[in-house]
């Protein structure tokens, strides 16, 4: 007989998640401590959750969504299209990669460590990728769709080692380096292409 699902025990599960994640990140972070936490009992955390990674991107997934929304009106609300640019990508790698919360770090940690039998749904990473993409077009209209995509794929992949830096060193980081990097790759492109 199916248990029946309650949606307060759903959340008291991602509350005692995010909590933990950030506590003691997320690969020290046990399916049984998340039920411990959360009231509940280790089978019933998965009649909600396939998996640990399942949790982390249902913990993660809001505020991801949050934090590119608004760095896309911060972004679309500049007139300067350099300045969107410098925007765009110093909300991705000093904004959003080096996020001091934590929740950038869950997403890192579980991407490191997912196996391939692990079950979570591409839609977050997919949905932030069609957006970067949209935000890329507004900086440098200019461009053909596939430089988008391949400046779209550049900035996510400078975001992805940006994020595994504050995982390997959690310290206080200078992105300051990373950010010029990405801008002179992004501002030779936009030079040559009319406005």
């Amino acid at each position: 007989m199916a248990r029946v699902k309650n949606e307060q025990v759903r959340k008291a599960i991602l509350e005692a998640a995010a909590k933990l994640f950030e506590e003691k990140g997320y690969i020290a972070t046990t399916i049984g401590s998340i039920a411990k936490a959360a009231g509940t009992s280790q089978s019933n955390v998965y009649v909600y959750f396939s998996s640990k990674i399942e949790i982390a991107f249902a913990v993660f997934d809001p505020w991801m969504r949050a934090q590119i929304e608004a760095l896309e009106t911060r972004v679309l609300a500049e007139p300067d299209r350099m300045q969107r640019l410098s925007l765009l990508v110093r909300g991705f790698l000093e904004g959003i990669a080096g996020d001091r919360s934590g929740q950038t770090l869950t997403l890192v940690q579980a991407l490191a460590t997912a196996r391939p039998t692990d079950n979570y749904s591409p839609d977050l990473l997919n949905w932030t990728m069609e957006r970067t993409l949209d935000m890329m077009g507004a900086c440098l209209p200019g461009t053909t769709p596939a430089e988008r995509r391949t400046l779209a794929q550049a900035l996510i992949l400078a975001f992805d080692g940006v994020a595994l830096r504050q995982n390997l060193r959690r310290t206080d980081l200078d992105e300051a380096q990373s950010v010029e990097a990405v801008m002179m790759l992004f501002s030779a492109i936009a030079s040559r292409v009319p406005a």
